[in-house]
């Protein structure tokens, strides 16, 4: 992502707030309606679904488009399997894509039942909305046409296909980063806090201003003609075998400290996504340089296609055209910073043996989206010496 054209369409977001703001402020109002009626074992549900999703018209009904209406007419023939396929949805234990897709499946198989023959309108930006209307301090309003044009306007390198589940987890995370510049702009949250009024859900964690801010840069706003600086991608190739390095063990010394982990997690996990973003970019201009044009567009960017537990975050190729997964570490730090493995990471390099790399990205600068690499090849046995923390699994009778 270009930040500096990031936030010159911030500063036309500013200008531009209070006709922004006139046409969008039913999202706030929308959320604190379903906030204040939505009760999963009320009694009618029915009613009670009615009653939450009353004021998303532009929401869930808008030109063609009628999810709204289907919803209810659903709820009104099976209102107790309408109430368990929301109760499974909103489980937030249970993976996100596979809640997203079970619900399709529940609403085609009522749809070919009751109203064979017609369009059910439950499409991914409908099942995310729902999701957002019940947790909006966790996701995000989508939409797929203002993810593509969002992403070709901020030169994302990823490339949204309609209809792809993996969409959303991309989506979430330009998200996630994209609200950081907005919480550091203490003019814009001041405007964001004089609009909300007591019929509108109070948006602590912005999700609700960043889909706004992303709306409004494909609906309403013009990018200042601001000078943009390029940045130049580039992959200086410092690799090593793992089994030639060592790692050092730290004794223990029992000595308590006070870590705000909760911010740590959340900056360290806004950080590891964009420089997952920048190998991605990277492993692009590599093979460019290699000549391996075609392989480009089968570059995967597993973290966010499959989600975490696949033991590397991009899959791509070497310059032969075979395939090799990449699990990337960055850093704000020196290149010599700690940094943690995971068991399902270390399992993963000792199959794939050579093909596995870990590419460590140090002194890595957010603002103008560079770091310098140091790149770890094959199986990790070696550096993964200190268990840090150990699953437990209680069998109480």
């Amino acid at each position: 992502m270009n930040t500096q054209i990031l936030r010159n369409y911030i500063d036309e977001y500013k200008l531009e707030f209070e006709r922004v703001n006139q046409g969008e402020i039913y999202k706030w109002r929308a959320v604190k309606c379903f906030q204040d009626n939505w009760d999963i074992d009320a009694e009618n549900f029915l009613e009670m679904l009615r009653k939450s999703i009353r004021l998303t018209f532009n929401l869930l009904n808008s030109g063609q488009y009628f999810p709204h209406k289907m919803l209810l007419l659903y709820t009104e023939q099976r209102p107790e399997k309408l109430r368990m396929m929301f109760r499974n949805l909103f489980e937030e234990e249970n993976d996100i894509y596979q809640r997203i897709i079970d619900f399709q499946n529940e609403i085609e198989s009522l749809n070919s039942e009751l109203f064979e023959g017609k369009n059910s309108y439950q499409d991914h930006r409908a099942v995310i909305l729902y999701l957002t209307l019940r947790f909006p301090e966790r996701y995000f309003f989508y939409k797929f046409r203002m993810f593509k044009l969002f992403s070709e306007k901020l030169k994302i390198s990823y490339r949204p296909i309609s209809g792809r589940i993996e969409n959303i987890g991309h989506f979430n995370s330009l998200c996630e980063i994209v609200r950081y510049e907005l919480s550091k702009d203490q003019e814009l949250l001041q405007l964001h806090k004089d609009r909300i009024k007591s019929d509108c859900y109070y948006d602590e964690n912005l999700n609700i201003l960043t889909q706004d801010f992303i709306y409004a840069v494909t609906s309403y706003l013009n990018e200042r003609t601001l000078p943009i600086e390029e940045t130049k991608v580039t992959l200086t190739e410092n690799e090593v075998l793992a089994t030639d390095l060592v790692t050092t063990i730290d004794s223990l010394n029992f000595k308590g400290t006070m870590v705000n982990f909760l911010q740590n997690g959340i900056d360290n996990k806004r950080i590891g996504d964009k420089g997952e973003l920048l190998v991605k970019r990277l492993e692009e201009e590599k093979l460019k340089q290699y000549g391996q044009h075609k392989l480009i567009s089968k570059i995967k960017h597993t973290a966010k296609d499959e989600g975490d537990g696949t033991g590397y975050d991009i899959q791509s190729f070497d310059k032969n055209g075979n395939k090799i997964y990449i699990e990337v570490k960055t850093t704000k730090g020196a290149k010599n910073t700690t940094f943690y493995i995971t068991r399902t990471e270390l399992e993963r390099s000792k199959i794939e043996g050579e093909n596995y790399y870990l590419y460590r990205l140090y002194n890595y600068n957010e603002e103008k989206d560079t770091a310098e690499i140091f790149i770890i090849r094959g199986n990790l046995t070696n550096l993964c010496t200190v268990p840090i923390t150990y699953k437990i699994n209680l069998s109480i009778g």
